[in-house]
């Protein structure tokens, strides 16, 4: 996920002085899913980092 977002920060720059469209010709469906998946995503880190907290603090 991260390096997902690094590429995207490097690949847009600050070169040019123009907007780009960066996600081409995609259908709003495609969009919404592609949200869906970053959102699932974002809460299976979270659920991961719980478990990894939760599993070191039972080691002390």
């Amino acid at each position: 996920m991260f390096a997902c977002c690094a590429l995207l920060v490097l690949s847009v720059g600050c070169t040019e002085s123009q907007p780009t469209n960066l996600a081409g010709d995609i259908s709003d469906s495609e969009f919404d899913e592609y949200n869906r998946m970053l959102q699932e995503s974002q809460q299976q880190m979270v659920e991961a980092d719980k478990a990894m907290a939760k599993e070191m603090k039972s080691k002390r």
